[in-house]
């Protein structure tokens, strides 16, 4: 549930050669987050937009292809191991995923699925366990709010506007056969220092649904710069377990 919450929420501009739509994010953009736990740096976090289009299944449409990876420090794998590798396609147009990839492995269990995804008058989801070789499906009214996986989340939350997040945003999504509802709340003018200066920035608070990893009253809260870039400075969240930070420490273009 962590990495749903910090890719879903991740905030920032380009200009998609395929639609003809603004978004704030550029094709090869690689961000790098140092990972804190309370005071402590336990890891790094890596989001990833692919360069290129995929057409998945001979789709004349084009597809993003996003992946997140989380590894953590060796020394804190003493206490919690974790491993995470995410992967989606999503179509280009609507943002809507096709495929869900994860390959997670945490607190000596490994857990990794595969999600696909369909659209009529319900959003249907067919998941496979390969750990567990098992078959799972799942339904959902389409609704006033769309239903993504973790990283379509990211990328639609990225595709609007500043207005737009004027008001509380809700947020449907699917993750680890369950379907997870927070809310945005509207955001504020900020400064945040980054690389070295101070930025003008956009703060958010974040509400989250109690739950095994939220109890009543956890909050949470995004930083993005509040430029042409608008990228994801910081995002910090109060779970069960404590507070984990995510500052965003490197930003890169691949080919």
């Amino acid at each position: 549930m962590l990495i749903i919450i910090w890719v879903a929420l991740s905030l920032g501009s380009y200009q998609s050669r395929a639609q003809n739509k603004t978004y704030p994010f550029k094709p090869g953009e690689k961000l790098t987050y140092n990972m804190k736990f309370g005071w402590f740096n336990i890891g790094e976090a890596v989001l990833w937009l692919d360069p290129e289009f995929h057409y998945p299944d001979k789709s004349k449409r084009p597809h993003y292809k996003v992946q997140f990876t989380v590894t953590t420090a060796s020394w804190f794998r003493v206490f919690s191991k974790l491993s995470v590798c995410m992967e989606s396609l999503i179509e280009a147009n609507q943002l809507q995923p096709l495929r869900s990839d994860r390959d997670m492995e945490g607190k000596g269990s490994i857990d990794i699925r595969h999600d696909y995804f369909s659209y009529a008058d319900s959003v249907s989801v067919k998941a496979y366990i390969e750990d567990l070789d098992e078959w799972r499906y799942h339904k959902f009214p389409s609704g006033n709010v769309p239903i993504r996986d973790a990283l379509s989340t990211y990328m639609w939350l990225r595709s609007r506007h500043n207005s737009q997040f004027a008001k509380t945003v809700e947020v449907r999504t699917f993750f680890s056969n369950d379907l997870y509802e927070f809310k945005m709340l509207p955001g504020s003018s900020t400064t945040h220092k980054y690389d070295n200066r101070k930025v003008r920035a956009l703060e958010f608070g974040l509400v989250f649904p109690e739950g095994e990893y939220f109890d009543n009253g956890k909050t949470g809260r995004v930083i993005m710069s509040d430029d042409q870039n608008r990228f994801p400075l910081r995002l910090e969240i109060d779970m069960t377990v404590g507070s984990f930070i995510f500052d965003l420490n490197k930003v890169e273009y691949m080919d």
